[in-house]
């Protein structure tokens, strides 16, 4: 899909819960991309940051807490 507009239907806590998936589930792209339907671009472009950047600062920040505090 052109300009990634198939991350607009996603809502954050979609988002919060693929970047969980993928950096502490282990979830492979290819898997994450066929269970939300996004293409791999777009999930490329997601799990790098630079798409939805609220969210991936967000869940960063998260997992930095949690890393130091646990």
């Amino acid at each position: 899909m052109d300009n990634r507009s198939d991350l607009i239907k996603l809502g954050d806590e979609d988002i919060y819960l693929i970047l969980y998936l993928w950096k502490v589930k282990g979830w492979k792209t290819k898997e994450l991309a066929q269970h939300f339907h996004i293409s791999a671009e777009s999930l490329e472009d997601l799990l790098s940051g630079h798409v939805r950047r609220d969210c991936y600062k967000g869940f960063n920040q998260i997992e930095k807490y949690l890393v130091e505090t646990y």
